[in-house]
């Protein structure tokens, strides 16, 4: 099985796990009609009380599919088993600019891409702009673990600091999660940064450990960046 049909299917897992336990709320990017992509920008959205790692997430790939200006993206995953992929991307409402880096059994793939906006597939979005991010399962597993730490202004964005620790997680939810992981224990811990007005994900640093029931333990780190130009 190649790489990009592997993300393809753990993405889909972490997708019907995701939906489990929360419904993704929609974000201003995400909630125009198609007449109006491009025209007025959507009113801002509250900020919800509690993380919502659905919508921030899903609201990201809005605003990759609907910039309403240019941006850079840098977003990388490395795991204990040496595999690494990272994909650093300049966004704007024209083009897309991107490079995508695979490493795995000490071999290194690179992809890169320019594309006009209406070149662009959901499929390159979702599977090569966003695959080293953790949008639909690691953040959802612990987003009952979530605390606020404030309001900063972080890569251009005004946006609300959230602590990850599942150490707080609640014992039903870990319970559900460790039945959908298939695992005997995880542990997630790490920062993530949503923007005030439209609950995008702009910013995260976050560690998970996979306790396997074989013994075995896994790492995986995931750090990413939106920044305004």
């Amino acid at each position: 099985m190649g790489r990009r049909e592997f993300r393809f299917l753990r993405h889909l897992m972490w997708i019907a796990m995701g939906a489990t336990l929360t419904v993704a709320s929609g974000c201003n990017f995400g909630s125009q009609s198609k007449a109006e992509e491009g025209s007025t920008p959507a009113a801002p959205m509250a900020q919800p009380n509690r993380f919502n790692p659905t919508g921030a997430s899903v609201c990201l790939q809005q605003m990759i599919k609907n910039p309403a200006g240019p941006f850079h993206l840098s977003f990388a995953e490395k795991s204990s088993d040496n595999k690494v992929s990272s994909v650093e991307a300049d966004v704007t409402p024209a083009t897309i600019d991107y490079t995508n880096h695979d490493t795995s059994a000490g071999q290194t793939s690179t992809d890169t891409k320019h594309l006009a906006r209406a070149q662009v597939t959901e499929m390159e979005i979702d599977f090569d702009l966003m695959k080293p991010v953790p949008w639909h399962g690691e953040l959802v597993a612990a987003q009952d673990a979530v605390k606020s730490a404030g309001a900063e202004n972080v890569n251009g964005y005004n946006a609300i600091k959230y602590s990850i620790d599942t150490a707080n997680e609640p014992a039903a939810q870990k319970a559900t999660f460790l039945s959908l992981m298939a695992v005997k224990d995880y542990k997630i811990v790490g920062s993530a940064w949503v923007t005030t007005d439209t609950g995008c994900l702009v910013k995260y640093a976050i560690d998970l450990e996979q306790d396997g029931k074989d013994g075995s333990v896994k790492r995986t780190h995931f750090e990413g960046n939106v920044t305004k130009h």
